[in-house]
């Protein structure tokens, strides 16, 4: 398992790792960004509205 980005945020840091994609078809990924972005955008609409 590699990190393959760090982000710092705050006192909080995200890091990305390549073991959960990384033997995944192109498909596959990009389900799984499809899915990852449905839920970011989710929430920063709930953000605006509450």
């Amino acid at each position: 398992m590699a990190v393959i980005k760090e982000i710092k945020s705050g006192s909080g840091v995200i890091r990305i790792h390549d073991d959960y994609c990384k033997n995944n078809t192109k498909e596959d990924n990009q389900k799984i960004i499809d899915n990852v972005s449905k839920i970011i955008i989710g929430y920063y609409q709930s953000q605006k509205i509450g």
